[in-house]
């Protein structure tokens, strides 16, 4: 297992495997994402491998303590393009997150927060994002309670099993062909079934950094991010053609 973490270059680390954990590497097998395991309990591991046993065996994991260096450079730390803090205590989850940051600048780190304080204290150490799964809960109720039809169609999205229904991103780098290009031309829908629902710009663009539904005849910039919804496969084949 360690030599195939070894190989791995642009992989994700998700550091703790409880309950946020856990749900987290759900969606980065579904997605075919690339990604290494960090926990110090064996029997977190054992109780993944007891309710998802498929999950384990293709699962590149390493048993360790997530807030030690050592154990984030078995997960293949210099090599991976971003972090997932998800340990229990938001201390640890801070510890991790100045860590990685004050080696790697750029890397982008989220972090699990379960109090608002530490939320503060975990962007200004340099994670780009915090969540608060009580507040995503919070979010959850509340739409369930104003807008179930569009909870049930989102949840029908992610639990689709003839495919895996997700709104994801296309990166159009200054290289790419796609550089220039009208969305028009690209073809999104007729090529790759993708429906376009946003495109991000440069912000030092002279122009709205995210528009919302961009028009037919919208310039894709370089360095531009495509927002799209539609099958992972799709999206990789787009990916690939955008020399992503």
């Amino acid at each position: 297992m360690q030599r195939r973490i070894n190989d791995l270059t642009g992989h994700y680390i998700v550091c703790g495997l409880g309950d946020t954990g856990r749900h987290a590497v759900g969606e980065l097998q579904k997605t075919n994402t690339p990604h290494v395991v960090v926990d110090i309990s064996e029997e977190n591991l054992n109780k993944l491998k007891e309710l998802h046993p498929e999950r384990l065996r293709e699962m590149l994991y390493v048993v360790g303590d997530a807030t030690e260096e050592d154990v984030l450079e078995k997960a293949g730390l210099d090599r991976a393009r971003g972090l997932i803090a998800a340990l229990p205590l938001d201390k640890d989850n801070l510890v991790v997150t100045v860590i990685v940051r004050q080696r790697f600048p750029q890397m982008r780190i989220v972090a699990r927060s379960a109090e608002r304080k530490f939320a503060d204290r975990m962007l200004r150490a340099g994670a780009n994002s915090t969540v608060s799964p009580s507040q995503i809960g919070g979010l959850r109720m509340a739409s369930e309670l104003i807008r179930p039809h569009v909870v049930g169609f989102l949840d029908l999205m992610l639990k689709e099993q003839g495919k895996t229904l997700r709104v994801e991103e296309i990166e159009v780098k200054p290289s790419s062909p796609w550089s220039g290009s009208v969305l028009h031309d690209l073809n999104l829908k007729g090529r790759y079934n993708l429906l376009v629902l946003g495109l991000k710009r440069p912000a030092a663009e002279n122009a709205p950094e995210l528009v919302v539904n961009p028009p037919d005849n919208a310039v894709v910039g370089r360095q531009a991010v495509i927002i799209a919804m539609g099958d992972m496969k799709d999206i990789q084949r787009a990916r690939v053609d955008a020399g992503a």
